[in-house]
């Protein structure tokens, strides 16, 4: 029995003496610096509620950490606010003072001013300078390259259009003067009284009015080529040295000058009212005077021509091409035109630029009936054999090596002009170079019907 009473807990002892579990839990979060305060406040409070309510079940382990961190997270927070608070009013405090005390707070240094750099110090920094670090040297390469590339193409673009624009001045001002002394037919024959009968004897040659003037600036002119409201109007030069691919004329203008432009000059093999000082003839006239000129985008020079293959009513509204030499005024009326390959090694290729003077009728018939066969249009223009024959050859865009190429015979003594020069159509059987086919359909039929020159009395009966 005293045992008994030695070994019992009295109620109020249970109290005090909490259970170990209960004082493992409480001890848990005391393991953090940071949060023994915290921890031993919990440990307080779980043993009051223990005193006073000595009959309830213990909470889970669970529930009381969870207690805890929200009492962590309050507290936390509540320090986080305060420290908010008291920076908000030092900053208050001090901007107070600031203006009460003005003196206490000089204002803060100015930042040093840049020094103006000069423009030749702006431009120097263009350039790579040492110290520069590896970018930046290439950064500053790659512009000077690019300035550089970009200033040499204005300067060239510039030039070139001032090129254009002073050889449109210069042929415009030859032009006028050329037209304003221009009479329609000053050239005359002299006949000799013979005691028999009278009979002409050679032709005598004098110069036109407006040719005399164009000779004194240029001893090379041979005569004046136009086709009326175009802009071919333009002195024809000739010079006798020219050797193949390297012709005097192609980048020199009138006053043999360089220009891009060039001139429109006679093929140097051929010959064109050659008079000598006696005022007659040296030598006969070539069967074929061949001219060239370049294609210009502003359309000067033979610029115009490529509206003869671009414009189906361009050649019923432009048949005619008036020639003049320095002694003669002619018309010539255009019979075909067509496109060719300057660079033609293959069965198609023809040689027009050779075609100057002619062996016989075969040669002759020949070559306009090879024209006719690639003329992009087919004219009522009739072609006979001892015709004078003009050639206009420039460059043409419908591939890199084509040659656009205008044919024309001289007007006949006593003919219309604007005889058969309506009704022309387009050739439904063009026969071009073997490089025009690598971008288009061969449509050329060698055996199609084909009415040539020199059969029947008009050279164009249908065979």
């Amino acid at each position: 029995m005293q045992e008994e009473e030695k070994n019992a807990v009295t109620p109020t002892e249970a109290a005090e003496t909490p259970e170990q579990p209960e004082r493992s839990i409480a001890e848990e979060p005391a393991e953090g610096s940071e949060t023994a305060d915290a921890a031993e406040t919990a440990a307080e409070d779980t043993a009051e509620i223990s005193e006073t309510a000595p009959e309830e079940v213990p909470a889970e382990p669970e529930d009381k950490i969870r207690a805890i961190r929200t009492s962590l997270f309050h507290i936390a927070q509540e320090e986080e606010e305060e420290a908010v608070t008291q920076r908000v009013a030092q900053q208050i405090q001090q901007v107070k003072d600031q203006k009460e005390h003005p003196e206490k707070y000089p204002p803060p240094p100015m930042p040093p001013k840049p020094r103006k750099q000069t423009f030749g110090q702006k431009m120097l920094g263009l350039f790579p300078q040492r110290g520069d670090s590896g970018g930046e040297v290439v950064r500053k390469s790659i512009f000077l390259f690019s300035a550089t590339v970009f200033l040499v193409c204005m300067v060239l673009i510039v030039l070139y259009f001032v090129d254009i624009f002073r050889a449109d001045k210069l042929y415009e001002d030859i032009g006028s003067n050329y037209h304003a002394n221009q009479s329609v037919q000053t050239t005359t024959a002299v006949q000799e009284t013979q005691p028999a009968a009278e009979e002409p004897t050679e032709k005598i040659y004098t110069l036109l009015p407006g040719a005399a003037d164009l000779l004194a600036m240029n001893s090379e002119i041979n005569g004046w080529i136009s086709i009326p409201d175009t802009k071919v109007d333009y002195p024809v030069l000739h010079h006798l040295d020219d050797e193949p691919g390297n012709e005097y004329y192609l980048y020199r203008n009138v006053q043999k000058e360089d220009s891009k432009p060039g001139s429109i000059f006679l093929d140097y093999r051929c010959t064109f009212d050659d008079v000598g000082e006696d005022g007659t003839l040296k030598s006969p006239s070539s069967d074929n005077l061949i001219i060239y000129g370049h294609n210009m985008r502003d359309l000067s020079m033979f610029g115009t021509l490529k509206y003869y293959r671009t414009d189906e009513n361009y050649y019923d509204e432009h048949p005619i091409i008036q020639l003049n030499s320095n002694y003669e005024t002619y018309q010539y009326k255009i019979f075909g035109y067509f496109i060719a390959d300057a660079e033609d090694t293959t069965d198609t290729r023809f040689e027009y630029w050779n075609a100057i003077d002619f062996s016989g009728e075969k040669e002759f018939y020949d070559y306009v009936n090879e024209v006719k066969r690639r003329t992009l249009r087919i004219t009522n223009v009739d072609v006979t054999y001892g015709d004078q024959l003009l050639t206009l050859s420039t460059c043409n865009n419908a591939f890199d090596t084509a040659r656009l190429v205008i044919v024309a015979r001289r007007v006949r003594d006593g003919e219309d002009p604007n005889e058969r020069i309506a009704g022309s159509i387009p050739n439904p059987n063009i026969k071009w170079p073997n490089v025009y086919y690598l971008r288009h359909e061969k449509t050329y039929d060698p055996n199609a019907p084909f009415a040539p020159y020199g059969q029947g009395t008009d050279g164009n009966e249908e065979s």
